[in-house]
């Protein structure tokens, strides 16, 4: 006889013992929606963060584009509420960076 899985089990419920630990806190992602990648002089997300981990490099015709320091960026949110797009979320950090 084969043993029964939970509905939990099943549905996803509840942690997976054979997945990896997460890599650690989580890193902030910029959505192609962001209003200084259409453009606009936009900088909260930068200005809001504590780490100085959101930084605007130039690009042609003078946009900017937001960039994350991977290595700054601690995952604490703070770059979220600000962001008049809502063009910022935070995502599990790849496992392949040490």
């Amino acid at each position: 006889m084969e043993p029964r899985l939970s509905r939990r089990a099943l549905f996803g419920r509840g942690p997976d013992p054979t997945s990896a630990p997460p890599a650690g806190p989580p890193l902030a992602v910029i959505a192609a929606h962001c209003l200084a990648e259409t453009g606009a002089y936009c900088r909260t997300c930068g200005d809001a963060c504590p780490e100085a981990a959101i930084r605007f490099l130039l690009q042609p015709r003078g946009r900017a584009r937001a960039n994350v320091d991977g290595d700054r960026c601690t995952g604490c949110g703070e770059c979220l509420a600000p962001c008049p797009a809502g063009a910022i979320q935070l995502a599990p950090r790849d496992g392949d960076s040490a």
